[in-house]
């Protein structure tokens, strides 16, 4: 059996990629700078919007859950009903 033939050993390192040079803090709410795109993220009325918008989100998922929680209860009654005969 032979022996495997090793790759040729490259030396590289992160730099050359670029990657030392990012920095290591990621912000979710956008470009950490001011004046650098996100502008309006600190209007009261856009925030006030967005809450909204999550607020109906919240109560539109809560119309579905009783929506389905309901069906549910109905088909268990109308099983029962059959099954006993009312």
């Amino acid at each position: 059996m032979e022996k495997s033939k090793s790759f040729p050993e490259y030396s590289c390192s992160y730099t050359e990629f670029g990657f030392r040079e990012r920095s290591n803090s990621y912000n979710f709410n956008g470009p950490n700078q001011k004046g650098s795109g996100f502008s309006a993220s600190s209007d009261p009325e856009i925030k006030r919007k967005k809450r909204i918008k999550g607020y109906n989100v919240l109560t539109a998922e809560g119309k579905l859950k009783t929506s389905v929680r309901n069906s549910f209860k109905w088909i268990k009654n109308k099983f029962s009903d059959i099954r006993y005969g009312v």
